[in-house]
């Protein structure tokens, strides 16, 4: 763990998809939606925020002006994506090179979300300009490889004193960018046995990532697993939570083991393992988790999370409610904790079989939309 202080933020769940973060920057009206619950208008704009397409937004708040969410969505949309007057805080970068990269992919986030082509398009001329920048940095130029462009723009970004994580959070290339680092070594026990795991706490960010972006500061990643080990967004957590050893740890730590058991395994799968994890070991916050990944549940393409939430959802039912999935998230309560852990471990172990049987050092999995 760090020695420095960690700040906290306040948390609260308003879409289950992913974690929804207040920054102490935020505008007040902001900052209170946190803690609102979520209304028609909000709800409709994530889906199609995760759906990367907001170029209904507009529409969208035209029908819906007496939603209380809308004159605070309405406002920061018009800056952001309309007259493009909000963007990312720069201040904090003393490169013109890693500068001009932020901008670039501000630039591919806000054409990409509001359509103004098609996407593929759009993509093909950000990763030419974004190979060009790399080449006149003396990079080779990657191609097709996106691992080495990756690789080639956070080794620029390392080189001109920041960190960064790129790559693709579906369906858009992403760029987190933050200014501190530390590393420790953890000891994480998972269902299969207890591994040392180094994990990178994060902070000073400039950048959250494309989602982060477009929905104000609302939602962001928490961290993720990387092959050298595991990166935690520190102002998304209370370290004492039993919320930061379970949404973090495990599940990070359940992808960082499945990169190596499973090295071509694709998104949804991996995301299944992690959220089963997180159950096998869920204590007080059992029942509070498995709503959210009912709520957040939907069997659709380019969607790892709610696709993932689908297919935990379908196999709890399974074996602990007869098959029938639950009308009401409330009705897992009435299932015993310890059975609903059991349930998750037996899920882990089938879907174990499943992979290796079908080959575990080349199977992209076996979940699908």
């Amino acid at each position: 763990m760090p020695k420095r202080p960690l700040y906290i933020k306040t948390l609260k769940s308003a879409l289950a998809a992913l974690a929804l973060i207040v920054g102490a920057a935020f505008v007040p009206d902001l900052a209170r939606a946190q803690h609102m619950q979520p209304t028609p208008a909000m709800s409709a704009y994530f889906n199609m925020l995760f759906s990367g397409d907001l170029s209904g937004a507009p529409a969208l708040f035209a029908d819906n002006p007496d939603d209380p969410m809308v004159p605070m969505l309405k406002g920061q949309f018009e800056a952001r994506f309309i007259d493009r007057t909000s963007g990312l805080d720069l201040s904090a970068l003393e490169s013109h090179k890693v500068r001009a990269i932020v901008e670039l992919y501000q630039r591919y986030w806000r054409d990409t979300l509001m359509q103004i082509a098609p996407p593929a398009d759009l993509e093909d001329a950000f990763v030419a300009q974004l190979d060009a920048m790399l080449l006149a940095e003396g990079f080779d130029v990657a191609g097709n490889d996106e691992d080495a462009r990756e690789a080639n723009l956070e080794a620029l970004m390392n080189s001109e004193g920041v960190f960064a994580q790129s790559g693709r959070t579906p369906p858009l290339q992403d760029l987190m960018i933050w200014t501190e680092n530390e590393v420790s070594k953890e000891r994480i026990e998972l269902t299969d046995g207890i591994y040392d795991v180094d994990v990178n706490f994060l902070d000073g960010f400039v950048s959250y990532g494309w989602m982060n972006f477009a929905s104000f500061g609302m939602t962001s990643a928490g961290g993720w697993a990387k092959k050298d080990g595991l990166y935690c967004v520190c102002g998304s957590y209370d370290m004492n939570s039993e919320r930061y050893r379970l949404s973090f740890l495990k599940h990070e730590a359940r992808h960082y083991v499945d990169f190596k058991l499973y090295p071509e395994l694709k998104a949804p799968d991996l995301e299944y393992r992690g959220k089963l994890t997180e159950l096998a070991f869920a204590e007080d916050g059992l029942y509070r988790q498995l709503a959210q990944f009912t709520g957040g549940a939907n069997k659709i393409d380019n969607a790892p999370h709610p696709l993932a939430n689908w297919y935990v959802v379908d196999g709890l039912s399974r074996l602990v409610l007869d098959g029938k999935p639950p009308a009401d998230a409330r009705e897992w309560e009435a299932v015993p904790k310890e059975k609903i852990r059991k349930a998750a471990r037996k899920l882990l172990k089938e879907h174990d079989h499943a992979l290796n049987k079908k080959g575990a050092k080349t199977t992209t999995g076996v979940i699908a939309p």
